[in-house]
């Protein structure tokens, strides 16, 4: 088997803490190693340079699709491998790196990203990282760039198609003072560029995903929620003038569709959230995300029924919603041209089928979806949440306090779990533990439905102490 000549592309800036790390995970699979530097000022080159690289110094434009594209300019492999400078590649047999490399159908491969956490929680993702090198295979946005579009156009010519690999790409966390100035930096830069491209639905939509906080892929109601709800609604009209043919290739429309839709339901907006659901599941009836973020309106508008209330009605959603959970746990970690967390497949549905069974008054078969959930991952809050209210509705209410208390250990950013959790002291008539719990909604939660309406008038007497 010959070998195929592979390029390793970077881009750097003030880096020299994590370049060498990157580029040492991959020397025994690349055959050169081409850093674009936008203006570092301490070590970073030298340190790269020490591990032969190539170096070109690049003036930063505020677009990180014309730093790669500078790279990519710059690359004489048949392939390019795609790394930041804080990330590094878990190690694989340079003889199964090669055989990616010569199956005669790839244009390229998606790795999976594991560890980032910007915009996904934490959640594992995959980008095209490894590729043929083309000079008509180009990124593409100033920023959250996109090499999947132009590689997926060539390879269409070229009859070839982008590919999952088993390869994953380990990203290394950054302080919170990093996570900061990125974030800045980032939403100046998609400012910009909804100023330069008024049309295109993708922008609105980072720029939401910059000012949102999620848990387990459920928006949270923090502060700026508002506001990025405007940027989805501005998303998705922006979408609506797009071809449906389209739509349906852009693999980040599954995350934008659950993003709106859950967006709204931590609003309150739950009729809009069932109409927004119901417009994506048109374009991606079977995505796995999609399908539990439908699974999770209809959960809420069962809560809103209540009781025997349109019996016939709370039927139809149980037996839809089920249903939907059935499907998502039989799909592939793949869907749509984007890798699906297992947690989605696996975790997720376990959760709702609890709180499908609870519903239904089901209590022992709801602590046996819930304690399934947990012993997939022992931290899941939502499934000790699920266990409290298990207990809440068997008349358990020292336990189901104690669980509450065990969910927002577990996870802070449970804010189903605190409201619960300072409803039931109120019941019990513990009201200094009920303020100080409404408090903490209050301060993490603003824009929580029962804050805005509410805000701190629900304990005044305690409050204003």
């Amino acid at each position: 088997m010959k070998r195929n000549t592979v390029s390793l592309c970077l881009i750097a800036k003030d880096e020299e803490a994590t370049i060498g790390m990157a580029i040492k995970s991959v020397l025994a699979l690349v055959d050169e190693v081409i850093v674009v530097d936008t203006g570092s000022r301490d070590n970073t080159r030298i340190i790269a340079e020490g591990y032969g690289a190539k170096v070109f110094d690049v003036p930063w434009a505020d677009d990180f699709s014309a730093a790669r594209n500078a790279a990519l300019d710059q690359a004489s492999g048949k392939w390019i491998l795609i790394l930041d400078s804080d990330e590094f590649l878990e190690p694989v047999r340079p003889v199964e790196f090669q055989r990616l490399l010569h199956d005669p159908a790839a244009a390229g491969y998606r790795l999976r990203i594991i560890g980032r956490g910007d915009d996904q929680d934490g959640a594992m993702t995959s980008r095209v990282r490894l590729f043929r090198n083309d000079p008509e295979v180009r990124y593409r946005y100033p920023i959250h760039e996109r090499l999947a579009p132009s590689l997926a156009e060539w390879g269409s010519r070229e009859h070839l198609l982008i590919l999952d690999s088993d390869l994953a790409v380990m990203h290394e966390r950054n302080d919170s003072d990093r996570r900061t100035h990125r974030r800045e930096r980032n939403q100046r830069i998609l400012r910009k560029a909804l100023e330069n491209h008024p049309g295109e639905p993708y922008f609105p939509y980072r720029l939401a995903c910059e000012g949102q906080s999620l848990l387990d892929g459920e928006v949270l109601p923090v502060a700026g929620l508002g506001a990025a709800l405007v940027h989805l609604r501005t998303a998705w009209a922006k979408s609506q003038r797009l071809d449906p043919a389209h739509l349906v290739t852009l693999t980040w429309m599954p995350d934008f569709g659950s993003r709106i839709t859950s967006s709204l339901l931590a609003v309150g907006a739950v009729e809009e959230a069932e109409t927004m659901i119901a417009e994506i599941r048109n374009l991606f009836p079977d995505h796995p995300q999609v399908l539990l973020q439908s699974v999770a309106v209809d959960c809420r508008r069962l809560q809103m029924l209540g009781g025997q209330h349109g019996k016939a009605v709370r039927g139809r959603i149980l037996t839809r919603a089920r249903r939907d959970l059935k499907r998502i746990m039989r799909a592939k970690g793949q869907a749509a041209g984007a890798f699906v967390d297992n947690r989605v497949i696996e975790l997720y549905p376990l959760r709702y089928l609890g709180e499908l069974a609870l519903l239904e008054g089901k209590v022992t078969e709801a602590v046996g979806l819930f304690e399934q959930a947990l012993s997939l991952d022992s931290t899941y809050s939502c499934g000790w949440l699920g266990l409290a209210e298990c207990s809440r509705f068997a008349g358990d209410s020292k336990r189901a306090l104690k669980l509450y208390l065990r969910t927002v250990t577990e996870n802070d950013g449970n804010h189903r779990a605190w409201m619960r959790g300072c409803d039931l002291m109120r019941q019990m008539d513990f009201q200094d533990n009920a303020a100080s719990w409404w408090r903490t909604v209050v301060e993490k939660f603003p824009e929580h439905p029962a804050v805005v309406a509410e805000g701190a008038n629900i304990f005044p007497a305690i409050l204003t102490r």
